[in-house]
């Protein structure tokens, strides 16, 4: 095979400048997806807790509600004051 030439030498050093920057590209995505990954893990967590409350509160409302209806009826219905 013979020794390299500048212009071979040349183009090697092209492409492993681009495959630096292709490596150094990945990093910074990576790094990003972890940040967002973190931040969407904070949000899940608390959506989880606003479903739970929010559940709580419907469900005694609605217990309420059915209980408020249940002696309504209990004393007549609308004839009934």
């Amino acid at each position: 095979m013979g020794e390299m030439n500048d212009q071979q030498l040349l183009l090697l050093g092209k492409i492993d400048g681009k495959v630096d920057g292709l490596v150094e590209a990945d990093k910074v995505q990576l790094d990003m997806l972890q940040k967002m990954d973190a931040r969407l893990r904070t949000v899940e967590q608390q959506a989880k807790v606003n479903g739970a409350v929010s559940g709580g509160i419907v469900s005694v409302g609605m217990a309420l509600i059915i209980e408020a209806g249940r002696q309504w009826i209990g004393r007549g219905g609308a004839g009934h004051p």
